[in-house]
């Protein structure tokens, strides 16, 4: 793929995911902002069976919005893949193919991390045994787009190794 055929496909996936996926985006942090730091403090000093029901109410809610931004986000750090990709290792000898693939799973597992960081608040308040049992979900999947990373970039860093 031509670099100006790239940057086309960005344009076009911003201005067919962008706006929606920026609105929702923003959505879902004004409610997990005013949740964490306003009603769930509130719902706490009223007690913990308010403070469990306000955390379910807003985990809830936080989790609708960003389930729906999840298929228009995943366009987005497709078509914004390639940036990094040409920038940082094509330019180190890299087959353009697998520094894409390499740079979508850097870009997925950063989401990931994100992701999680959002939620470990809702799910420590729940129990803190959930935030572990999640914690396992992400290291797990965080080790599959290690290993789809490490295959693609097997053979560059075979060459790095030996040079």
């Amino acid at each position: 793929m031509s670099n100006t055929s790239e940057v086309e496909n960005l344009k076009r996936e911003f201005r067919v995911h962008g706006a929606k996926t920026v609105q929702e985006l923003l959505s879902a942090l004004l409610i997990w902002l005013f949740g964490i730091l306003v009603f769930i403090p509130i719902s706490a000093s009223l007690g913990s069976n308010v403070e469990l029901v306000c955390t379910l109410l807003i985990l809830v809610s936080f989790t609708v919005l960003i389930s729906r931004t999840m298929g228009n986000l995943k366009c987005l750090i497709d078509a914004f893949a390639f940036l990094p990709a040409k920038k940082y290792m094509t330019k180190r000898g890299w087959n353009y193919k697998n520094a894409t693939i390499v740079s979508k799973q850097i870009l997925y597992l950063v989401f990931a991390v994100i992701l999680y960081l959002l939620y470990l608040p809702f799910l420590v308040r729940i129990h803190p045994a959930v935030s572990g049992i999640a914690l396992i979900f992400v290291i797990v999947f965080v080790f599959f787009l290690a290993v789809r990373a490490l295959r693609a970039s097997g053979a560059a860093i075979t060459s790095w190794l030996n040079s």
